[in-house]
């Protein structure tokens, strides 16, 4: 009786898999001399809680997360995708919204999602994998602006 017992309770060990996770950071880098403000809105309403700010050539992390399954996603640009649009804002001077599929903008300058230079567009990070084990992976993304985003938004 005491084998049986002993046999059966090793079952759920020999059956017990560790659960695969990932680590993921997003870093906004700020490669001009200008002030940089991430403004999200939600129709005419900014979000005030997820606003960034960073300082001229610097680096922010401005996303971090553990999450289920061998994976770095999501990325920052993932995390803005609820949003109508993104206001990127200069010195508090310069400002070019970053706008979605469906929304009507009537502004000479704006930054359309498909464009190689959209903040929501998660295909714009550069995704760097940082290290992976069997069961777990880490990496990062970034998205830089550049002084070419400044010049273009004015």
């Amino acid at each position: 009786m005491k084998k049986y017992i002993l046999v059966f309770s090793f079952i759920p060990l020999l059956s017990c898999t560790k659960e695969e996770i990932g680590h993921t950071k997003s870093y906004l880098i700020n490669s001009t001399n200008h002030n940089i403000k991430i403004l999200p809105y939600i129709g005419a309403s900014l979000d005030n809680s997820a606003s960034k700010t960073i300082p001229p050539n610097s680096t922010i992390e401005v996303y971090a997360a553990d999450v289920r399954g061998k994976t770095i996603d999501p990325s920052f640009g993932t995390v803005l995708q609820p949003y109508d649009s993104v206001v990127v804002s200069y010195d508090d001077v310069v400002k070019i919204p970053h706008i979605k599929f469906n929304l009507a903008y009537s502004g000479m300058h704006r930054v359309l999602f498909s464009s190689n230079r959209s903040i929501s567009n998660q295909n714009n990070y550069l995704k760097t994998i940082t290290s992976e084990t069997k069961n777990s992976i880490e990496g990062n993304f970034k998205y830089t602006f550049t002084e070419q985003d400044y010049l273009d938004a004015r």
